[in-house]
């Protein structure tokens, strides 16, 4: 999962507009579109703002009539870029969220090395980046998570492995994305679950790169939020993946930490959730699970159970 804390490169710096009022249907036109079409890279557009939630909106700063937010470029189904345009179930909840906060939200597709140093700096309001709570991040970060979801392991299709506990991870190779918490917690358990049979823990500078490891033979696994891995074979038909899940945490939206922002969107995600609107989106997407939510969560440091 992004639970991941890692980098990527490759992903262009994409700035969509979203019309925040309309959950599925596309924005834009005009000059917009042509300039696209003749390959320049989309720039951000202002957008009205839209009416909200009056329960949600009452929470947002009143001078806030727009949120700059990061999406990590890569991540399907979570959130990615497809033929320069934003897509993903975490994208299409953050849409009907900011339709609840009453705001606009300007995406902008990035390295997910990018995001965090972002909001520290200002750059970024929101994160849309499938971010894993993590102690570590606790300290400049809070969250809003999307779900509850735990790695999962895949492998090449028909390399007749069994991974059902993990226990059978030990003496083989594992790709994971450079930096994710998948690396941090497999490393931590290397030793005392593993012994002298230790993980090969190798990191890749992208999930497509760690992930043509093991389909070319390269490496004998890779570990992942279990979504993405799903979402991977099911599209590749390349990858078995594991019934194992390990470490489930919630995943999702992340801010700066004590952003006014944060409490406005636990709000909008609970609006989302008692409207409906949340599982009809998950369902759209197939990724409707044991880790759905039935109430938001707001986590900081603080209150790391949310």
């Amino acid at each position: 999962m992004t639970g991941i804390s890692g980098g990527r490169k490759g992903v262009a710096l994409i700035a969509l507009p979203v019309c925040a009022a309309l959950l599925l249907s596309a924005c834009g036109g005009g000059s917009g579109d042509a300039a696209r079409s003749a390959g320049a890279p989309a720039q951000a557009q202002g957008t009205a703002q839209p009416a909200g939630d009056p329960a949600v909106a009452k929470l947002v700063p009143p001078d806030l009539k727009s949120a700059k937010v990061a999406v990590f470029g890569d991540w399907a189904p979570e959130e990615y870029v497809e033929s320069g345009q934003i897509k993903g179930w975490s994208v299409e909840l953050a849409k009907a969220m900011a339709a609840k906060m009453g705001i606009a939200f300007t995406y902008t597709a990035t390295g997910f090395d990018m995001i965090i140093p972002g909001l520290d700096n200002g750059r970024y309001d929101v994160a849309v980046a499938s971010l894993g709570v993590t102690p570590e991040r606790l300290e400049s970060l809070d969250f809003v998570p999307l779900q509850k979801e735990g790695t999962a392991f895949g492998w090449k299709k028909g390399a007749g492995l069994t991974i059902a506990r993990i226990e059978d991870v030990c003496g083989k190779s594992v790709a994971v994305l450079t930096g994710a918490w998948e690396y941090k917690y497999l490393t931590e358990h290397n030793p005392r679950t593993c012994g002298s049979t230790p993980m090969k823990i190798e990191q890749f500078k992208d999930q497509p790169s760690a992930e043509l490891a093991v389909t070319s033979g390269r490496v004998q696994l890779v570990a992942a939020g279990s979504g993405k891995l799903k979402y991977s074979a099911k599209q590749t038909g390349q990858l078995e993946t594991s019934a194992l899940l390990v470490n489930a945490v919630y995943n999702g939206l992340g801010v700066k930490k004590d952003s006014p922002l944060g409490p406005a969107l636990k709000a909008a995600l609970q609006a989302v959730i008692d409207d409906g609107t949340y599982a009809k989106i998950r369902s759209d997407w197939g990724v409707t699970s044991e880790g759905d939510l039935k109430t938001a969560v707001l986590i900081t440091k603080a209150n790391p159970e949310g």
